[in-house]
């Protein structure tokens, strides 16, 4: 672990980053999460690795059932344990592959979890950790939330809805994943700017 952490820093790109998982501030969450026991312990000591070789690292959270009950608890842990990473990103579900399978268990409206979102996103924002929201609609957040939000959704597997097409937003948001048809949030609508910002 600690050879690769060298040979990735050996590598001197301006531009690399490494996005790693982490799913829980709890070893047995994380480990549930990604069905492999020990990982969490693995995933740790593996950005430590990275950060002492001076790589680039950015913590990712996928919003679902599973990690929404302790977002905040795992945003606690990030600022008080990494807080030196270099970001963190909290991630809509892209539901395609073992997401698909597991859709019943995994899937939660975004409008569901605002509250629990906006305390995880005030606890690193307020560490100084530089936090972003990936692959969510600009409607279904919070307007306070908005800002953090990013146009992360690639442009080949990016849609929008027919509602979107009356959105004073749509060029800044994120749109929809082309294989995330199964479900789409009762939150989605057009922003009218002035009466919903």
């Amino acid at each position: 672990m600690r050879q690769l952490a060298r040979n990735l820093a050996a590598i001197r790109h301006p531009d690399l980053m490494l996005g790693i998982p982490v799913y829980g501030d709890l070893a047995h969450v994380h480990d549930h999460v990604v069905q492999a026991d020990g990982a969490f312990d693995e995933t740790i000591r593996g950005i430590l690795n990275l950060k002492r070789h001076g790589v680039r690292v950015e913590i990712r959270v996928v919003l679902q059932q599973q990690t929404i009950p302790r977002l905040a608890a795992l945003a606690r842990f990030l600022a008080r344990n990494l807080l030196f990473v270099d970001q963190v990103a909290l991630m809509g579900l892209e539901l395609t592959g073992f997401a698909r399978a597991n859709l019943e268990q995994l899937w939660i409206d975004p409008v569901d979890y605002q509250a629990e979102l906006r305390e995880a996103v005030g606890i690193l924002d307020r560490a100084g950790m530089r936090v972003s929201i990936y692959n969510s609609q600009l409607c279904t957040l919070d307007p306070a939330l908005r800002r953090f939000a990013r146009r992360s959704i690639s442009d080949w597997k990016q849609e929008y809805l027919p509602a979107c097409d009356r959105c004073d937003v749509r060029a800044e948001c994120g749109g929809f994943f082309a294989t995330g048809r199964l479900r789409y949030s009762r939150g989605i609508r057009p922003i009218q700017k002035g009466r919903d910002s």
